[in-house]
């Protein structure tokens, strides 16, 4: 019984872990980049391709957002006043750390 007890608590500290990290649950990869590194690279490649970071607000960033495909995906908004095509993503793979912009429509 004490096992089982020791057992339930070990997995509510992993799920809540995962959770917390960005991990989606039922991932089959757990990512090697940290929330920190993947922040600045997708910065970096945003600063790179020539946006002001200060006219934009980093709103979501998720592994394996889409599908199971090893990639983070970054998403940056304009800051108000908003209007379409104002906001980009930055794809992350967690294995290279190749970082792709892609651009608001």
């Amino acid at each position: 019984m004490k096992s089982a007890k020791i057992f339930l608590i070990f997995v509510v500290f992993c799920t809540v872990g995962l959770l917390s990290s960005g991990v989606i649950i039922g991932s089959e990869h757990i990512p090697k980049l940290s929330n920190k590194e993947v922040v600045a690279i997708a910065k970096a490649k945003a600063q790179k391709s020539g946006y002001d970071l200060k006219k934009y607000d980093l709103k979501t960033f998720q592994f394996e957002f889409a599908k199971k495909d090893k990639t983070w995906n970054v998403f940056f908004e304009g800051k108000s006043p908003t209007r379409p095509g104002y906001h980009f993503f930055v794809l992350i793979n967690d294995d290279t750390k190749k970082a792709t912009l892609m651009r608001g429509e």
